[in-house]
């Protein structure tokens, strides 16, 4: 997961011309949540423009918000990303949900 200023990552979404919204997530910041919007270049971004929230519904809120208006504004798309990343991203948020850092069950070829 990626960091900036001290919080981690754990959603964004990237537009077709280099730019993107993220929403991120701090134990030890004054407010828990942040929604920035960034710049994408050469794997690198830079993010501005930080909305903070204690609240992680209006963070939440905010980000998709943010998109939509994002969107409508300047006609872009978003860009998808592989699935196996977006797999692996899927299966270490449950695991931060579910209070785990690795997976407890059975391995493929024992079910």
């Amino acid at each position: 997961m990626e960091k900036n200023a001290g919080y981690t990552i754990f959603e964004s979404v990237l537009f077709d011309n280099g730019k993107g919204i993220a929403l991120g997530q701090s134990p030890t910041e004054a407010d828990h949540f942040v929604t920035w919007q960034f710049d994408q270049s050469d794997g690198q971004r830079d993010y501005y423009w930080g909305h903070y929230f204690d609240d992680l519904a209006d963070a939440r809120h905010d980000f998709n918000a943010r998109v939509a208006e994002y969107k409508r504004r300047f006609g872009v798309h978003e860009v998808k990303r592989p699935i196996a990343e977006q797999m692996k991203e899927a299966e270490e948020q449950a695991a931060r949900d579910h209070g785990r850092t690795e997976k407890k069950g059975p391995a493929r070829e024992e079910r």
